[in-house]
Order: C-alpha cells, then sequence, then structure tokens
C-alpha cells in the first residue's frame, strides 16, 4: 500500500490500482474530485497518529515547515504502514525517524536524517523551539542544521 503526498500526484507517478491511499486534504491540494476514478482510496488518519507526527516532527525541528496536509500524510503512512511517496525532504526526516518507509517521485532522496534548530539572524542565538520573532531582540528566527557537538564544545 502507498500514501502519495501532492507533490507525487502531481508528478504523474504511476501505480496499481487500489493501492494508494490519501488524505482528503492532498485530494483538495490537488484540485480534483474524482480519486476513486483514479483507484485512490481517500482515508484519513487518526488522531493518535497524527499527535505522533507532531511530536516527532517537533524533536527533528521538521514541524514549522510541515503543512497540515503533511502531517495528515505522514500521520496515514504510519497508521496503515504504507510506503509514503514524496520529495519533500522535510517529510521524508520525519518518516526517516519514524521508520516509515518512503520512495521519491522525482527527486532525489534525503541521504541522511537531520535534527534542526532555530537561530536568530540578528544575534545569533540559537533555539530548540520555534518562536515567530527571536525573544530577545526580535528578529528573523532560521532554521539550520543542528551539528554534533564535540566534547571541546560542550565544556
Amino acid at each position: 500500500m502507498y500514501v502519495l503526498d501532492s507533490s507525487a500526484i502531481i508528478s504523474g507517478i504511476v501505480l496499481p490500482p487500489d493501492s494508494v491511499l490519501i488524505p482528503q486534504a492532498v485530494a483538495e491540494e490537488v484540485k480534483f474530485k474524482t480519486a476513486d476514478m483514479l483507484g485512490y482510496v481517500i482515508k484519513e488518519p487518526n488522531k493518535e497518529h497524527i499527535e505522533i507526527i507532531e511530536k516527532e516532527s517537533k524533536k527533528t525541528g521538521d514541524f514549522e515547515v510541515l503543512s497540515k496536509t503533511d502531517i495528515e500524510v505522514l500521520a496515514l503512512a504510519l497508521q496503515e504502514h504504507a510506503i509514503l511517496v514524496t520529495d519533500d525532504y522535510a517529510m521524508q526526516n520525519v518518516a526517516k525517524e519514524l521508520g516509515i518507509q518512503f520512495e521519491t517521485a522525482e527527486m532525489h532522496g534525503i541521504k541522511e536524517r537531520r535534527k534542526w534548530k532555530w537561530r536568530c539572524a540578528s544575534c545569533g542565538r540559537y533555539y530548540r523551539k520555534y518562536y515567530k520573532e527571536c525573544p530577545v531582540c526580535g528578529g528573523e528566527l532560521r532554521r539550520v542544521k543542528e551539528r554534533k557537538t564535540t566534547k571541546r564544545e560542550r565544556k
């Protein structure tokens, strides 16, 4: 079974009939109402799996860049033990963290899992959680890759 995000559908990926699940939000994003004609089954993820995706994506630092639809797609793939098809790197990162198998439609997939944090573009402070603006100086926060710290840096 496969769960597709909008980019996979738009790319024109072809999969066996009745092997594709999508949440209603994906059907609305790609603006077609005849998902059943393509053999796609519209199914909604349950709240429990949505909460798991939200929690894990906050840990990886991807939550703020995932849309509500992205979260539903990930939750459905987790819930149904399905293969996720997406070209979205943030979705792939969360999928990899949770052990959700994924394939890409057109792009190359991620090569490593990443953890992200937020850095103020003005004062340079780092934050593990997202704020609309830096709590210290009001500057814009940007997502940056969290790098492993060495023993020397930890002191």
